[in-house]
């Protein structure tokens, strides 16, 4: 027994000695990486020499992006024209097609609201009439030496108050159009253009809390063509792109306009937003309800441009690595624009000038994902 355990004891000082001294050069290494809290990464001095970083570029290609449109009516010359008064349509002088212009007659209701509006001016007239024969006479008694300066004061005010009254009775007749006699009111074109719809006939009765419009009057010497873009698209069109527009029914011709409106609301149904391109069309070649296929073209403002090599995907998403102030390396999600050659366009996540990782993403993505 005594013989085998002796070599035991020099046996264990030595494995001793050699773990003490492990531990004291893993002491002395320096560590290789280090993550943070936040999730950044800081490389020691050996790791850091597989990874590059350059600066992002500006933008410099335009970005094409096309969209399915429809062509609208102008808003701005259009006219959904309904009755300001309730009534029965006693004649209408337009239909369909037909070329009006400002201040024509559209179509005559019997209104009783005339008659009854019509009244009130002629009761407020007399009023204020009178009133100003009493303000006359408190003067010519004040001067005479026979009224009093509180007499002729309440007189002038009287005379004020009725002269308000007629005002209002008769911007309340003009606010419906005016009479045109005992009870007519003759509805008339706010523009010129081409009736484009009509929903009334002879003998209807209207009023005005109707939705629909009686007339539809437009003028299409412009229109606008309507596109949806998708909420993922938002970013890469912008007001003052250029525009071309083709539709179907002139398959060798297209409509060169910019893009002159981005709704600032994406609809909860269709996930997208309207953009407008306006344009002349002189030749009405462009009709109302035609459906369209939009180019978009533009550098997005402030985007940048980085080596496609720099772009990690995870699912559904993309992102870079950007080295900080302190040196160290965080993970930046991004949106992509269009890629040309070996570059990409950032619409969104990193701006010309910030310094990103194009060589050893993958090295920081592994580190990265070690972290979580």
């Amino acid at each position: 027994m005594t013989t085998l355990a002796a070599p035991v004891f020099p046996l264990v000082v030595l494995v001793a000695t050699v773990l003490s001294s492990c531990a004291t050069k893993a002491e002395e290494r320096p560590p290789s990486r280090e993550r943070r809290l936040d999730r950044s990464i800081v490389l020691g001095d050996a790791s850091s020499a597989y990874v590059r970083t350059e600066p992002a570029a500006t933008a410099s290609h335009e970005q094409s992006r096309a969209l399915i449109a429809k062509v609208s009516y102008d808003e701005h010359h259009v006219a959904r024209i309904g009755p300001p008064v309730q009534g029965r349509v006693a004649s209408i002088g337009v239909v369909t097609g037909d070329r009006v212009k400002a201040g024509d007659v559209i179509l005559t209701l019997s209104a009783p609201e005339i008659a009854g509006t019509q009244a009130q001016v002629s009761q407020a007239k007399t009023a204020r009439m009178l009133a100003e024969k009493i303000e006359a006479r408190s003067r010519m008694l004040v001067r005479d030496g026979a009224g009093t300066e509180a007499e002729l004061q309440q007189a002038e005010a009287a005379r004020v108050q009725a002269k308000n009254e007629e005002d209002r009775a008769v911007a309340a007749l003009n606010a419906i159009g005016g009479a045109h006699g005992a009870t007519g009111y003759q509805l008339k074109s706010p523009i010129a253009g081409t009736v484009v719809e009509r929903n009334v006939s002879v003998g209807t009765q209207v009023s005005t809390d109707q939705a629909t419009p009686l007339v539809t009057i437009a003028d299409i010497a412009s229109v606008w063509v309507v596109a949806d873009v998708y909420e993922q698209d938002l970013a890469r069109v912008r007001v003052g792109d250029e525009a071309t527009v083709r539709v179907v029914a002139y398959p060798g011709r297209t409509f060169e306009g910019k893009i002159t409106h981005v709704g600032d609301v994406v609809d909860p149904q269709t996930r997208s937003a309207p953009a407008r391109v306006e344009l002349a069309n002189t030749d009405g070649a462009l009709r109302p309800g035609m459906f369209a296929n939009v180019d978009v073209r533009g550098v997005s403002a402030g985007a940048a441009e980085v080596p496609s090599s720099a772009i990690l995907a995870r699912r559904d998403q993309f992102f870079v690595f950007m080295r900080q102030n302190d040196g160290s390396y965080a993970e930046k999600e991004v949106r992509l624009g269009e890629q040309h050659g070996e570059h990409t366009t950032i619409v969104q996540g990193v701006k010309p000038g910030d310094l990103v990782v194009t060589e050893g993403a993958i090295l920081l993505d592994a580190e990265a994902n070690e972290a979580l």
